[in-house]
């Protein structure tokens, strides 16, 4: 539910020499998903979009459903992209069985959406355990519920229809062949996202894995800071000293 402008307090005090793009997913802020959409017109679109106004390399930095788009797009690009990072995100799930019963729960998540009403839905939504201690963090948790509420449903259930865990086959497979610098970063209290980073980490050749501390899967909402030093550190380290 998340969109560009949330990457803000992270990108303008911490990366201000760097060329930010900041993307709303479709279906996400103000980014509509068009009619009779695909994932794979959609995907193509981007690195052709970033063509057009002279960007012909870029470091995809994805969040949750923003990483697992950044594993396709590395499949469908390759030359463009010289590192990868990746926050709170996998290469979606691993067997048909498991992506079916995602794409029944995401359903039942819109249903639910639908029925309660989004107020009541963001607030049980960000109270749960995968997102640790931001429900007690009542200035974020209070920005997040307000922000997330301009989201249009219907273009939430698209989205989930079209790039969903249960929508989107599985790259696991082909995390041995990423050959860039690839940083994987997860919450030190998401301990769902840490288990799956550290496999990830086995996988893909020359990858780090990094914790940010007392914080759970929005890591870089609740620490701006140490997020930001983490991938400056990446980004400076492995590929300007390269």
């Amino acid at each position: 539910m998340g969109a560009g402008d949330d990457w803000l307090e992270l990108v303008q005090p911490h990366f201000s020499d760097y060329c930010n793009i900041l993307i709303d997913l479709p279906g996400h802020g103000k980014s509509r998903i068009p009619t009779e959409a695909t994932f794979v017109k959609m995907l193509s679109a981007l690195p052709g979009q970033l063509s057009k106004s002279g960007i012909e390399k870029y470091t995809p930095i994805g969040y949750s459903m923003g990483g697992r788009i950044g594993f396709h797009l590395h499949i469908l690009a390759p030359e463009k992209i010289p590192a990868l990072i990746f926050l709170s995100s996998a290469p979606g799930l691993k067997t048909r069985n498991e992506r079916e019963q995602r794409t029944h729960d995401d359903v039942l998540l819109m249903d639910k959406l639908d029925s309660t009403g989004v107020s009541p839905f963001l607030q049980e939504w960000y109270s749960s355990d995968l997102f640790g201690e931001i429900k007690n963090n009542s200035t974020l948790f209070r920005a997040l519920c307000h922000k997330r509420s301009n989201n249009d449903s219907s273009q939430m259930r698209q989205a989930l229809t079209l790039m969903g865990n249960g929508a989107l086959p599985s790259q696991w497979d082909n995390l041995e062949d990423i050959s860039v610098p690839t940083l994987l970063m997860t919450g030190e209290l998401d301990s769902k996202y840490f288990q799956l980073n550290q496999e990830m980490n086995q996988i893909i050749p020359g990858s780090i894995h990094q914790q940010v501390s007392d914080a759970g899967h929005a890591f870089h909402l609740e620490k701006p800071l140490e997020t930001a030093r983490i991938i400056r550190h990446f980004l400076s380290e492995i590929i300007e000293g390269e």
